[in-house]
């Protein structure tokens, strides 16, 4: 681990201007800096980096940070990796604290198995350059379509097929034959001491992680050997539910482009790749996992899936869409015409008829409803009836009810059926639990919603540091409805001191929830002429609304009461709400000065 004070020291050193101007150009723009956002397409500058706090926060995709987040997003490191290479260009030397014996083994055995990987894929693309047992893989390669300059670039390799090649090459090279299993790459006897190759005469894929490092391999047999494809197994450095093929290579088309196109096979991706679709990937022989996207979600937050257009793709729809509701993507299926896949279409029809293909993909919703209901007339009226359920029960996972209610219409309209019908069997069917299942939305889902005007201003004067002791004594998070701008006040209001505020909004510059809205609005500049008259104007209309929210709920709660005869309790509620409607009559008297109007915040 390293010390704090070593990562504050390079984080006060360090200018995140010289930093981000050396992957960008960037302009003066008042106090700040503006920019063409590296994360996301945009032709007008939103990106925003502030020298006076030293942070970055683009206004177009919501993505900001300080200078290690910078580094982290753009290069695709790990925190202590960005630490170390940023504290050896300020002059900052950062040595680790100690760590206990297992981690210590850990990291160590982590360390022996990237090198022990680096060599082997190093092996393996030799191989199928120069070997002539390779041969075959050679002309199979050239059959796919597979150009001399792509079989570099991915690093495509050949394992021979004897049972110790692999094992023998490594161990002459100074490795281990522990580690050589324990990468993955040999497997234990079972009747004899010793070891045997996992990856016998089959076409090697190396599978790297976002740092470019060979955490795994996939092979691809070219006889009638099975199994056809064999991944790497779970180790220290490989799981194949937290890794996407191809993604080292595609990250930045993907936040070019926008969004990211996943496939199913490794062929189909370098195919896509090898035809200027940059932004593919591929799953691992798995279907797509929340940690997947996690992974997908640094990038961009719209997806298309290939899939194909038999049964196992429709099941295969209905798991995606499982996962994917509630998750805050943009999703969009597009499956290729019966008897090919992504690599011989594109071959085949080339790049044009591909992105045609990419542009009318339908939503998942649309494509899992009218493949449901393909499925369903295939069927009996059982069978009809079965597919209309499994997507009315993934709609429940749906924890938005505008989102419901438009789903349920849509889905109303693909099936020709009245809405009302269809709704009154979504209602009547068993509710399922969906915590453990459903992804909960990211901060980022909410980026671009605005905040209420009384909150916006009365946050842009607090970040801006510019509130006396007597108003912050006034500011409560639980007058806030918004729940990153509670979030925000809860963080910043326990502080006691001036300099004790500055790091709770550094903190709060750097939080999942209220982070974005904490740059946004530290990136403005104050546009008020009455400091004391935007302060006590958007106190008293953010304390009328919570007022009047708890008025109504009062109400409510008093008419339960006497309708079931708790007369004790009915009383009680209705001193609560004499006190509220006298303290909304106080409110209402105050008649602050009144000050100029701020733009608004879309974090």
């Amino acid at each position: 681990m390293i010390p704090e004070d070593v990562i504050n020291r390079i984080r006060e050193r360090a200018d995140i201007v010289d930093i981000v101007g050396a992957h960008l150009s960037l302009t003066k723009a008042g106090q700040n800096f503006k920019g063409l956002c590296p994360f996301h397409q945009e032709k007008t500058p939103s990106f925003t980096v502030s020298p006076s706090r030293q942070t970055f926060h683009c206004f177009g995709c919501g993505e900001g940070g300080n200078v290690f987040s910078f580094l982290m997003k753009i290069d695709g490191s790990t925190f202590p990796a960005v630490v170390r290479a940023l504290g050896e260009k300020v002059g900052v030397p950062v040595e680790d604290r100690p760590v206990s014996p297992a981690v210590r083994q850990r990291m160590e055995l982590r360390e022996r198995l990237l090198a022990l990987t680096k060599v082997a894929a190093e092996r393996f693309h030799l191989n199928l350059l120069a070997d002539a047992e390779a041969e075959p893989a050679r002309n199979y390669l050239a059959s796919r379509g597979m150009t001399p300059d792509t079989i570099e670039r991915f690093d495509i390799g050949y394992s021979q097929s004897g049972w110790d090649g692999t094992l023998t090459a490594l161990t002459k090279a100074g490795f281990s034959a522990e580690d050589i299993a324990a990468a993955g790459l040999a497997i234990p006897r079972e009747q004899a001491a010793g070891f045997y190759d996992r990856f016998r005469g089959r076409v090697m894929f190396p599978i790297r992680d976002l740092q470019k490092q060979v955490i795994g391999f996939g092979g691809r047999m070219l006889d009638d050997g099975t199994p056809k494809y064999l991944n790497s197994p779970e180790t220290p450095l490989f799981s194949k539910g937290r890794i996407l093929y191809a993604l080292d290579a595609a990250r930045d088309a993907i936040t070019r482009l926008g969004y990211v196109i996943v496939v199913e096979g490794y062929f189909d991706a370098i195919a896509l790749h090898q035809a200027g679709c940059a932004n593919a990937v591929a799953t691992l022989g798995t279907a797509l996992t929340p940690e997947h996207l996690e992974l997908i979600r640094r990038f961009t937050q719209r997806v298309v899936l290939l899939f194909d257009p038999d049964s196992a793709g429709v099941r295969a729809a209905l798991r995606t869409m499982d996962l994917f509701l509630g998750s805050g993507f943009s999703v969009q299926v597009g499956s290729v015409p019966a008897g090919d896949d992504p690599d011989t279409f594109i071959r085949s029809q080339g790049p044009d008829a591909f992105a045609a293909l990419i542009k009318s993909a339908p939503s998942l919703l649309e494509f899992t409803v009218q493949a449901s209901l393909t499925a369903g007339r295939a069927g009996t009226v059982e069978d009809r009836v079965r597919c209309v359920e499994d997507v009315l029960t993934l709609l429940q996972k749906l924890s938005n009810p505008v989102e419901q209610s438009a789903a349920i219409r849509h889905v109303a309209d693909q099936l020709g059926m009245d809405e009302k019908a269809l709704l009154a069997r979504y209602k009547a069917l068993p509710r399922k639990s969906v915590k453990a299942s459903t992804p909960q939305p990211s901060a980022g889902v909410f980026e671009n919603q605005p905040l209420p005007k009384d909150e916006e201003v009365l946050l842009q004067l607090l970040v801006h540091e510019v509130l006396t002791p007597e108003m912050w004594t006034e500011v409560r998070a639980e007058d806030f409805t918004d729940t990153r701008a509670k979030r925000l006040v809860s963080l910043v209001c326990v502080a006691d001191a001036p300099h004790t505020r500055q790091q709770a909004l550094a903190q709060a510059g750097e939080d999942e929830l209220c982070g974005s809205i904490t740059r946004a609005l530290s990136m403005t500049e104050l546009p008020y002429d009455n400091i004391n008259a935007a302060f006590q104007q958007s106190l008293k209309a953010l304390k009328l609304r919570r007022i009047a929210v708890e008025l109504q709920e009062i109400k409510a709660a008093e008419a339960l009461a006497t309708k079931a005869g708790r007369d004790e309790e009915a009383r009680t509620l209705l001193v609560r709400l004499n006190v509220l409607q006298q303290e909304r009559q106080k409110l209402s008297k105050i008649n602050p000065s009144s000050y100029n109007e701020a733009g608004r915040i879309h974090a």
